[in-house]
């Protein structure tokens, strides 16, 4: 993930800032104090709701999602699965972006899967927000509007040699997925990053799967490790997995990464030695 070093604020808040901050503070607090369940009942909710705005996007009723969340927890795989499903079944036109992409290649995506039906997906591209161009390109991507016009009016040889127009509309679906905690960065104060945030949080459906502290972290990958049996995948025993659950359990706030990679690399440990857990505390917890 792109590391985004946010400038700091100047000058004293005001009274309204204040007061968005506090309330954000209360409404963070509520949320620790939930139990387990409250946490996975609400957890399902919205990866539900996730797949219901991906199948959205494949039928044509929806045109853009923005979606937050902590890394290695599904998003991006719950997605994937619904979109190449789409594809076998209907011949869904989708493409899935990784990673650093340039604002002339994002202009060059979004022609490619302009028509309507078409889905793109801009996973772990964090590092748009750097960029003024590819992110006022974005902008009109995720924007829900009736009518997206997209616009490149430099001089471009790219767009020439592949004889793209300078502007078209786009009516296709953009998925954007970012690991970044938008609604807590706008909750602390105004900054170029957060006004950003905001734009997109206002043009698109924004869907915070609130995948972002310890304890929702650590209750949705040992859901998703038992009931999307990636122990018995993995090929461990039911002892196994019970021991590898309890250990992520107790070292939840330990663990230097909490998703579904470390139940990966846990299993490849208990798999390894019988004195797995000795090494986990040395090779995966802080400190």
């Amino acid at each position: 993930m792109t590391k985004i070093t946010l400038p700091k604020k100047r000058g004293r808040p005001s009274a309204a800032d204040l007061r968005a901050r506090r309330a954000a503070e209360n409404a963070r607090a509520a949320q620790s104090n939930r139990s387990d369940a409250q946490i996975l009942a609400d957890l399902k909710e919205r990866f539900d709701i996730l797949s219901i705005l991906s199948k959205g996007a494949v039928n044509r009723n929806v045109r853009a999602v923005s979606v937050t969340g902590g890394p290695g927890v599904g998003k991006t795989y719950t997605v994937e699965q619904i979109l190449e499903v789409a594809h076998e079944e209907k011949g869904t036109q989708y493409e899935v972006v990784r990673g650093a992409i340039s604002a002339i290649n994002l202009y060059k995506v979004a022609w490619r899967n302009r028509n309507a039906g078409n889905v793109i997906v801009l996973d772990d591209a964090d590092g748009i927000f750097n960029d003024e161009d590819a992110l006022n390109i974005l902008k009109v991507l995720t924007d829900s509007s009736d009518r997206r016009v997209v616009s490149w009016l430099k001089e471009s040889a790219a767009l020439k040699e592949d004889d793209i127009p300078q502007s078209f509309e786009f009516e296709g679906s953009m998925i954007f997925i970012s690991n970044l905690d938008w609604q807590k960065f706008v909750d602390q104060g105004k900054n170029k990053y957060a006004a950003h945030f905001e734009a997109l949080m206002s043009r698109s459906l924004y869907l915070d799967l609130r995948l972002h502290d310890k304890n929702e972290l650590g209750v949705w990958v040992e859901h998703v490790a038992t009931n999307g049996r990636m122990f018995q995948k993995e090929g461990l025993t039911l002892e196994q997995a019970q021991a590898v659950s309890s250990f992520m359990k107790k070292h939840r706030d330990q663990l230097r990464e909490l998703s579904l990679r470390t139940v990966l690399k846990l299993s490849q440990l208990v798999k390894t030695h019988r004195n797995w857990e000795n090494m986990a505390r040395i090779l995966l917890l802080k400190g």
